[in-house]
């Protein structure tokens, strides 16, 4: 009973470090960087021959993507705490921190802010506007090593949760085709979102997912979005796709059906439950493609694709589910299923049999977290390691016709 032990433990993890921001710092006009490399990308959106990818918390990439084997900078702009975009007729409407802007790049080089709402989830609606006060922009993830020894309170604590710190292995803030063109109704030039955007417009309608709600905007003017509904969807919102006159949104515990035959006022139609996990959807015909994954924000252990039969929309139903290995964005090709799968790289899988999806190809050399599909046999790629895009003619022999790396 007297022995002393010596013992240590080596721990890895991430830990995330809050950005605050007072209202002076982020409520500025739009400022523009004539060079500026990849390091940390988000999402990414296509409009009109023009590459939109997010540098995560701190603005937005823009390339001229006409010749898709040579995409080259055109500009950045410097927009704190941005993550999510849409654009509809040459305007941009962004996240701001807790704002929401829309911005004027008909002149793609000279962006001009031609409207800004306020807190527009909601978020502080009893907080004075007081310079000084400071607000939660984004979280920095800084990778950790320590040495614990085995007189520490903390040593062999494995939980997912401590103070501050995250156990995990990346940063995902969010959380179709996101084609916001492929939603039934839409008027206008509209751009392509990936399946893990929070933004889509469809139609004269612009529809955001925050943690807890569906927003419902209608652009006034053909420009400004004015908010018409707000529905509580319950809690751990990630992701939202649109297919004909209804919204798919995926949540770390499901996914739900909203309609909007009336697009001003959504309606749920049902609701498909899943154990915890992050959950990014697509839908193609009378069938819903759900990755479900292990992560930070979930704290679930599965790793699967499900198909899910949606030809009953008030009753969807499980037909099969596929382990995968970290799967998270997808989009489509005819019966080709591409999915990522985060630092494992990117699967091309045949659909056709529900019962019996096979996997064509299997890309391990890169890291993809989101994709989306141009409809002329250009596929985009978007993570940690870059953009890519490839020429997918040959499903089983595909070629990268280029590259923008991370620095």
């Amino acid at each position: 009973s007297c022995l002393s032990d010596d013992c240590i433990e080596q721990r890895s993890y991430t830990r995330f470090d809050p950005i605050y921001m007072t209202s002076f710092e982020f409520r500025i006009d739009i400022q523009t960087e004539s060079l500026r490399s990849l390091e940390n990308p988000g999402r990414m959106y296509f409009y009109e021959d023009y590459l939109f990818i997010n540098e995560k918390g701190l603005g937005i990439h823009i390339y001229d993507n006409s010749d898709r084997n040579n995409p080259s900078f055109v500009t950045f702009y410097k927009i704190p705490g941005n993550f999510d975009i849409s654009i509809k007729d040459g305007y941009l409407v962004a996240d701001n921190v807790i704002d929401l802007i829309t911005v004027d790049i008909q002149d793609i080089n000279n962006p001009v802010i031609i409207d800004r709402i306020k807190d527009f989830m909601g978020r502080y609606i009893n907080w004075e506007d007081e310079p000084n006060r400071v607000y939660w922009a984004y979280s920095v993830a800084s990778p950790i090593k320590e040495v614990i020894n085995c007189s520490d309170a903390n040593f062999g604590f494995n939980d997912f949760w401590r103070g501050e710190v995250f156990f995990t292995t990346d940063l995902d803030i969010g959380s179709v085709v996101n084609s916001e063109t492929s939603g039934g109704g839409s008027t206008g030039s509209v751009g392509i979102g990936g399946s893990t955007s929070r933004f889509t417009i469809i139609g004269n309608y612009l529809y955001i997912v925050d943690n807890y709600n569906l927003l419902t905007f209608e652009f006034q003017s053909g420009s400004v979005p004015i908010l018409r509904a707000t529905n509580n969807l319950g809690w751990g919102i990630e992701t939202i796709y649109p297919f004909q006159d209804k919204l798919f949104i995926g949540s770390t515990s499901g996914m739900h059906i909203y309609s909007i035959s009336n697009p001003e006022s959504p309606t749920r139609i049902s609701t498909f439950q899943h154990a915890r996990a992050c959950d990014p959807v697509v839908v193609k015909d009378d069938k819903a493609y759900v990755t479900l994954r292990d992560g930070r924000l979930c704290d679930g252990f599965l790793n699967q694709l499900d198909v899910i039969d949606i030809s009953d929309i008030t009753d969807p139903t499980l037909i099969k589910s596929y382990s995968m290995k970290n799967p998270n964005g997808m989009t489509f090709k005819d019966n080709i299923l591409f999915l990522s799968e985060s630092s494992f790289g990117l699967k091309a899988l045949d659909i056709t049999d529900s019962q019996n999806i096979k996997e064509l190809l299997w890309n391990k050399e890169i890291s993809s977290t989101d994709l989306i599909y141009l409809g002329d046999n250009t596929l985009m790629s978007i993570g940690a390691t870059g953009f890519y895009q490839y020429d997918v003619s040959d499903i089983e022999d595909m070629k990268q016709i280029s590259y923008i790396p991370v620095q």
